[in-house]
């Protein structure tokens, strides 16, 4: 592969987590406790999710949360509560649609409203006061909105047939047809994502049948991407751009984001020979090894911080000023996602020090992030210890990545490493009634995770035999066949991108079961 110019630049500060000790607002933590406070005292309570790397969560923290009067009335009528959101997968799951993430409950834990976006201080002072005059008077403009009751999951499974597959497949076709921005790139007319997994579900695509809508779809997409989120200087992607042209990035640069592009441009030059997504990719890479990895102790950070102004400096500029802070948890899915693509890249390339780095990342999250209890969701390099235990998405990924690591390298510690983690999702997350795994009770059902996790118990049974594996696996894609076909199929209206990208990894789970009818 082609040789990077490395820029050198002032090193980066260290950031753990999004701060709020120093808040004007008076913030605890997430507990029952806290919940108790806010029924004793008859308050509302006030849930903020924010990120470290989002800038816009920082505007309203500089620009409506420090405002006097903001402060003062949270202060005195509200329990307020912050939550790290790369920390708190599970409450992302359940409530975020946009960061910042604002939810406003009553004291017994109801939603009384909830929405994403820094508002101004004189529009959320509006609404905080709005909802504790509701709550103190017990008169609500609407139902209050509790957590669902369960997983919505289909009664009757659907066979797992080819001819239902060719349907899915077709499906995500028309799909990707419908919404394909051919004028500027990209899935759908608001704000562009990179969507780096449908992008190489399509790669994979024409492979199989050679049509070339696929590669249309693909270049279109790299056009959009290249011209809208990559970073020329210093190498790697930002989040997402604003409006329907990539008019303005987001310049936070997360892990999984990077990961995942390298490896579609990597197969988008083997099919396509074209020369600038080799070079981004090799100048990612590059990025990735020279701001996220963790040379000494094995494994990626999470994140770069957005700074606007920062990116909008000339290279020269660049060289003499701080570079954004780096956000030093790990978290397990996004190495696992790391490390795949590590070991894909190196394995095509030659690159045996790529392999390494991927290896080295496994090793990271065995000794770190496994537990007795599946896996940890990330490991907080300040205190040297992992946090949260048993989220679906954490263990499937991780699975993945161990008997990948195990098929290359041949060493039996991924091979066991896989088996423990995919063993407690069995015991602990498999619902059992309805055939597909949960992360609990009241968290929706995941197209996108079950697909996960069934690739990994597939991947299981091919390296190891284990019957039980394949058949899971196949009752897994059975409960859920109505759901992908309606989002596929039938749902004519459907527009969110993001569920049908998650529908990628259900149908390359099917894909592969077919194959074995």
């Amino acid at each position: 592969m082609a040789a990077i110019w490395v820029i050198v630049l002032v090193p980066a500060p260290t950031v753990w987590a999004y701060a709020h000790h120093n808040s004007s607002v008076r913030f605890l933590d997430l507990s029952p406790a806290t919940f108790e406070i806010a029924r004793r005292e008859g308050k509302p309570v006030f849930l903020l999710i924010s990120a470290v790397w989002c800038y816009w969560c920082k505007y309203f923290d500089q620009n409506t949360l420090k405002n006097d009067e903001v402060s003062k009335y949270l202060n005195r009528h509200y329990v307020s509560i912050f939550v790290d959101h790369d920390r708190r997968v599970d409450l992302v799951r359940k409530y975020v649609r946009g960061l910042p993430m604002i939810v406003l409950f009553d004291p017994d834990g109801r939603v009384r409203q909830s929405f994403a976006g820094a508002l101004k201080s004189e529009d959320f002072l509006g609404v905080l006061k709005h909802v504790a005059s509701d709550v103190r008077t017990s008169v609500a403009t609407a139902q209050p909105r509790t957590p669902p009751a369960g997983p919505v999951i289909p009664s009757s499974p659907v066979p797992v047939t080819p001819e239902t597959y060719r349907r899915l497949r077709e499906g995500m076709l028309n799909f990707v047809n419908d919404h394909l921005d051919t004028t500027y790139g990209g899935f759908g007319s608001g704000d562009k994502y990179p969507h780096a997994r449908l992008l190489g579900y399509l790669v994979g695509q024409y492979d199989a049948s050679r049509d070339h809508r696929y590669l249309v779809a693909v270049d279109k997409s790299l056009d959009g991407i290249l011209s809208g989120i990559y970073d020329p200087v210093e190498g790697g992607f930002f989040r997402y751009a604003e409006g329907r042209e990539w008019r303005q990035p987001h310049y936070e640069k997360l892990l999984d984001v990077n990961a995942s592009l390298v490896l579609v441009l990597v197969e988008a030059y083997r099919v396509t020979r074209t020369p600038r997504y080799q070079q981004a990719a090799e100048a990612t890479i590059a990025y990735l090894l020279r701001t996220l990895h963790d040379a000494r102790a094995g494994g990626f950070y999470g994140s770069q911080t957005a700074d606007p102004a920062y990116y909008r400096l000339a290279l020269e500029e660049r060289r003499a000023a701080r570079r954004p802070p780096v956000n030093r948890d790990k978290v397990a899915e996004w190495n696992a996602q790391a490390a795949l693509v590590f070991l894909a890249v190196g394995q095509s390339s030659g690159r045996k020090d790529l392999v390494d780095i991927g290896l080295s990342t496994l090793e990271f999250m065995r000794r770190n992030l496994v537990s007795d209890k599946g896996m940890f969701h990330f490991f907080d390099v300040k205190t040297g210890r992992g946090q949260l235990r048993g989220q679906l998405t954490a263990n499937g990924w991780a699975a993945l990545a161990f008997l990948e690591g195990y098929r290359v390298s041949r060493l039996d510690i991924y091979r066991r490493a896989a088996e423990r983690v995919l063993g407690y999702a069995r015991d602990e997350l498999f619902d059992t009634a309805h055939g597909a795994f949960v992360d609990d009770k009241t968290t929706p059902l995941s197209l996108g995770a079950n697909g996960i996790m069934a690739e990994a118990l597939i991947q299981a049974h091919r390296l190891t035999g284990r019957t039980d594996d394949l058949a899971v696996a196949t009752r897994v894609l059975a409960a859920l066949g109505g759901v992908a076909r309606s989002l596929l199929v039938e749902d004519a209206d459907a527009t969110a991108v993001t569920r049908a990208a998650e529908a990628v990894f259900f149908l390359n789970a099917y894909r592969q079961v077919v194959e074995k009818l």
